[in-house]
């Protein structure tokens, strides 16, 4: 949290000073625009700004990849220079203001700040720096105090603009003063489902940027390794696991929520990779942090079985679909999957929203498991046993494939999936070149099932279909065909992941 700001009829916030800002953002829908606006303007004493935001960097966007935004911004008739830089978690991100003369920037004003020198040392070897986006907006500010907290309430309308290229904007942004960021969250969720808010993880740099690198807008996000030293605490690594696990969460259900169509699949699949692996994290960690509320996990599980359905819909009439016309099917009617849902309106739903902040919430307030559970061992050592053991128990699935029922190979994709997912998120407690031989080979069984589970879906929903369409019967039997081809490539990749020697106890 950071240091007390000016009253809300200041110009800004004390430029000079670096401070971590701990704010959250929302899309704000067309139709609550008037209505909010009018609640913003109408209590208190409101403040309405002018901005201009000019954003540099290089053309290839090195200071963006590296997690900097470094800025100009027109307030009134004066010039602040900012740069700000990722932060721990949904709500936390650095910043530091100066007061320049003019509009010309100068990043030694930032020297004194570990940001500001990543920012010298990047700009020291690229070749140019210049102005990649510009944003204007009008500004609505608006004070409140809330279970003895201060928060500022800022509505932005406007326009991203680089080069040709305009988007609009229009959102609502709640940054915290002083008090507790669960006060913050707490009155964020009231407004929330007042005016149906959006949550959106991305800031205007990102979006600007974005737009002048011609990128998708959401782009698509995958996983990335969560960072914590390997002598971390249970809690210290769990805290950026679940930051990791969150994000990816967020920024995909903002792409389904504003994204292109044509990266539909690829959200949703990402979602639903983000899903499965905070829900891996909560297993791997359970005993040694706190388990969230029995709702929360339950609307993970729901929301991902909703985004399965949409998932389903997506490959049966996509990439199974072109094999059939390639392999010279005759008209067939696609088996739809029955009432799959929106993705767009499954994902700006009231449910949906009020699970992804309350996760955060959660977030905020997380806390060791009470009492500790073996608190006297490293987690080194705790994690290393309880992978060794997972492992085992799925080796012993493994060999015994070929027997396997339909319920029990669904319940082994899902250990497998799991346990390859518990060692992406434990790789910097592990020895790296035996847990990458785990990793590759449970990849590969992962996408085995996965074809397996896919043929044996449009193979069935076929088949239900045969005594309306007969076309079908030629889909049925090139299915069967190919998901006898599929379960042998799966046998030989668990066989193999079986064989695997298994992780060391310390």
């Amino acid at each position: 949290m950071g240091p007390a700001r000016p009253p809300a009829n200041a110009p800004s916030a004390a430029p000079g000073a670096a401070h971590v800002e701990i704010e959250l953002k929302f899309l704000v829908p067309a139709a609550a625009l008037a209505a909010l606006a009018a609640e913003l303007a109408g209590r208190g004493q409101p403040r309405r700004v002018q901005l201009i935001d000019v954003y540099f960097d290089t053309p290839d966007l090195q200071l963006a990849r590296a997690g900097l935004a470094w800025r100009m911004r027109r307030e009134g008739s004066r010039w602040v220079q900012g740069l700000k830089a990722a932060g721990s978690g949904a709500l936390a991100r650095f910043e530091h203001e100066v007061v320049r003369p003019d509009a010309s920037p100068d990043p030694q004003a930032h020297a004194e700040t570990a940001p500001g020198r990543r920012l010298l040392a990047l700009l020291a070897q690229a070749e140019a720096v210049g102005p990649r986006c510009q944003i204007q907006q009008r500004r609505l500010l608006r004070r409140v105090r809330t279970q003895g907290a201060v928060v500022d309430i800022a509505l932005d309308q406007g326009r991203l603009t680089a080069g040709a290229q305009t988007r609009p904007l229009r959102e609502i942004e709640f940054e915290l003063v002083s008090g507790s960021p669960l006060a913050l969250l707490g009155l964020a969720e009231r407004w929330r489902r007042r005016y149906g808010l959006v949550l959106d993880p991305r800031n205007k740099a990102q979006r600007g940027l974005g737009l002048a690198a011609g990128l998708a807008d959401p782009p698509l996000r995958k996983a990335q390794p969560a960072r914590y030293d390997a002598d971390a605490g249970a809690l210290d690594a769990f805290g950026a696991i679940c930051d990791e696990c969150l994000d990816h969460l967020g920024r995909s259900v903002i792409g389904l929520a504003e994204g292109d169509a044509g990266l539909r699949a690829e959200h949703v699949h990402q979602a639903r990779v983000a899903i499965r692996r905070l829900r891996s994290a909560l297993r791997v960690f359970r005993g040694w942090v706190q388990a969230p509320p029995a709702e929360l996990v339950d609307g993970l599980r729901t929301l991902f079985t909703e985004l399965g359905r949409v998932r389903d819909a997506d490959v049966l009439a996509g990439s199974i679909a072109a094999e059939l016309r390639q392999a010279g099917a005759p008209p067939l009617a696609w088996p739809a999957a029955a009432g799959a849902p929106d993705p767009a309106a499954l994902v700006r739903s009231e449910a949906t929203q009020r699970l992804l902040l309350a996760w955060i919430a959660w977030r905020a307030g997380l806390a060791p498991a009470d009492p500790p559970q073996q608190a006297q061992q490293a987690l080194k050592a705790l994690a290393r046993r309880r992978l060794r053991r997972w492992q085992q128990a799925l080796a012993e699935g493994c060999r015994g494939f070929d027997a396997l029922d339909a319920t029990a190979l669904h319940r082994l994709r899902k250990r497998v999936k799991r346990q390859r997912y518990a060692l992406e998120l434990l790789a910097p407690l592990l020895p790296p070149k035996r847990a990458a031989r785990q990793l590759q080979a449970l990849a590969a069984a992962q996408q085995a099932l996965g074809e397996m589970t896919d043929l044996a879906t449009a193979h069935d929903r076929y088949l239900a279909r045969v005594a309306d369409d007969p076309p079908a019967w030629f889909a049925v039997g090139w299915l069967a065909a190919r998901l006898a081809e599929a379960r042998g490539k799966a046998s030989a990749e668990l066989l193999r992941l079986g064989a695997l020697e298994p992780l060391p106890r310390r």
